[in-house]
C-alpha cells in the first residue's frame, strides 16, 4: 500500500499533501455512514424506536449529505476549497454536539441533518480532489481502504460503546474528530490546478460524450447507490431478524469491512490493467446475486458469506463506476456531479427502506427492491461503459 500511495502522490510535495489530506478528510466525512448498520441498530436499542423510524433518522443525515454535495457542486471553486472544508467541518462538529445533547427525537432529527450538511461538503471536495487527479481509480481505492479500516474498527466496538457509554458517546467522538480535522483542511488545494499539463491535454483531445449517455450514467450512479444503501443500512437488523445473535452480527460486519479492504486494494492494483466492464458487471449482477443469498431466514454462515461478498464487491466496483466520470467530459468536472448524485442515492436508500418497512412485515421487500435496483443500474451504466471502451479503441 505504501508503494501505491507513493505512486498516487508522485509530483510536488504540495500534491502529495493534498492527496493524503483528501483521503483523511473523506474518511471524516463518512463517520456516520460507514458504520450505519451499527448506528441504525443503536437508534433501535438506545432510543427505543422501531426499524422504520431508525431508518428515517439515518435518512436525515444522508439527506443533509446529499443536499450539501449538490450545493458544493454549485459553489464549485468560487470559494476556496480550504475555507469551504474548514467551515463544513465546524458545522459537522456542531451537528454531532447537538445530537449528543438532543433532549428528544425532534432535535435529534435536526441535529443529524446539520451533521450531514457539514459532512457533505467535506465528502464532495475530498472526492473532487482525489477523482480529478492523474489516477482517479487508484486514489478512490486508497480512500476506500482508509474509510473501511475505520468502519471495521467502528462496527466492531460499537455494540460495546453503546452498552457501556451510550449513543451520546459516539456523537461526542465524531464531534471531536470533525473539529480536529479542520487542521487537515488547510493542506487541500484552494481550487483545481488549471496548470496541470495532464488536465490541459485531456481538455484538448477529448470531446464530451452525448448528453443522453451522461444522464444515463448519472442515473445509474444514483440507482446503484440507492440499492447499496437500502441493504447496507439494514444489514444489522436483517441479521437480527434471522435470529442471529447481536454480537455475531457485529462480528460478521467487522469481518466484511476487512475483506472489503481487499476489494478496494484490488481496484487500486487493477485500475490500469482492467477494463471497467468486468468490475461494474461484478458490482451489479454480483451484488444482486449476493443479496439473494439472504432471502428468507439465512443461517449465520450464509449471512456471514453474504455481508463479506456484498461489501467486498461494492468497494471493488465503486472506484470503477465513479472512474467513468472523468472520461465522459472534456473538463473532467463531471466527477463533482457524480459524487453529488452518489450521495443522493445513498440518502435515498434509508428513506425508501423506511417507507417499505412501514408497509410490510420483515425485510423481504427491501431485499427484493435492492436486487431489482442493482439490475437496473447495470442497464443505465452500460452506455457509459461502451462509450469509454469506444474512446479507448479510438485512442489506440
Amino acid at each position: 500500500m505504501g508503494d501505491e500511495f507513493k505512486a498516487l502522490t508522485t509530483g510536488s510535495r504540495s500534491n502529495g499533501g493534498s492527496s493524503w489530506a483528501a483521503i483523511l478528510l473523506g474518511t471524516i466525512g463518512v463517520l456516520g455512514f460507514i458504520v450505519q448498520p451499527g448506528l441504525v441498530q443503536g437508534f433501535v436499542t438506545e432510543l427505543g424506536v422501531d426499524a422504520a423510524l431508525a431508518n428515517d433518522l439515518a435518512f436525515r443525515e444522508m439527506l443533509g449529505i446529499a443536499i450539501a454535495t449538490i450545493l458544493a457542486t454549485l459553489v464549485g471553486e468560487r470559494v476556496s476549497w480550504r475555507v469551504q472544508t474548514a467551515l463544513a467541518l465546524a458545522v459537522a462538529s456542531l451537528g454531532n454536539i447537538l445530537s449528543a445533547l438532543a433532549p428528544g427525537l425532534e432535535m435529534l432529527f435536526l441535529a443529524r441533518l446539520l451533521a450531514g450538511l457539514g459532512a457533505g461538503f467535506v465528502i464532495s471536495i475530498s472526492f473532487t480532489v482525489i477523482g480529478t487527479g492523474a489516477r482517479p481509480e487508484r486514489g478512490l481505492g486508497l480512500y476506500l481502504v482508509s474509510l473501511l479500516t475505520y468502519g471495521a474498527i467502528g462496527l466492531w466496538v460499537m455494540p460495546y460503546v453503546l452498552a457501556v457509554f451510550g449513543l451520546q458517546a459516539i456523537f461526542w467522538a465524531w464531534a471531536f474528530a470533525s473539529a480536529l480535522a479542520i487542521f487537515a483542511a488547510f493542506s487541500l488545494p484552494a481550487r483545481r490546478r488549471s496548470h496541470d499539463p495532464g488536465a490541459a491535454l485531456h481538455t484538448a483531445t477529448v470531446r464530451d460524450a452525448p448528453a443522453i449517455i451522461i444522464l444515463a450514467f448519472l442515473l445509474g450512479v444514483f440507482v446503484y447507490n440507492t440499492s447499496v444503501s437500502i441493504a447496507w443500512a439494514n444489514l444489522f437488523l436483517i441479521g437480527l431478524d434471522a435470529k442471529i445473535a447481536e454480537q455475531d452480527v457485529a462480528n460478521a460486519l467487522l469481518i466484511c469491512q476487512f475483506t472489503a479492504i481487499a476489494g478496494a486494494l484490488a481496484a487500486v492494483s487493477l485500475a490500469e490493467k482492467f477494463s471497467s466492464i468486468v468490475p461494474i458487471v461484478i458490482g451489479t449482477l454480483g451484488g444482486a446475486a449476493v443479496l439473494a443469498m439472504v432471502l428468507g431466514a439465512p443461517s449465520f454462515a450464509l449471512f456471514l458469506a453474504t455481508v463479506i461478498l456484498f461489501n467486498t464487491i461494492w468497494n471493488f466496483a465503486m472506484p470503477f463506476i465513479l472512474g467513468l466520470a472523468p472520461s465522459l467530459t472534456a473538463t473532467g468536472q463531471l466527477m463533482s456531479v457524480a459524487v453529488a448524485v452518489q450521495m443522493a442515492g445513498l440518502a435515498s436508500g434509508p428513506l425508501l427502506a423506511s417507507a417499505l418497512l412501514g408497509e410490510a412485515e420483515g425485510f423481504e421487500t427491501i431485499k427484493w427492491f435492492s436486487i431489482a435496483l442493482m439490475l437496473v443500474a447495470l442497464v443505465l451504466l452500460a452506455p457509459a461503459i461502451l462509450d469509454r471502451r469506444r474512446r479507448a479503441k479510438a485512442a489506440a
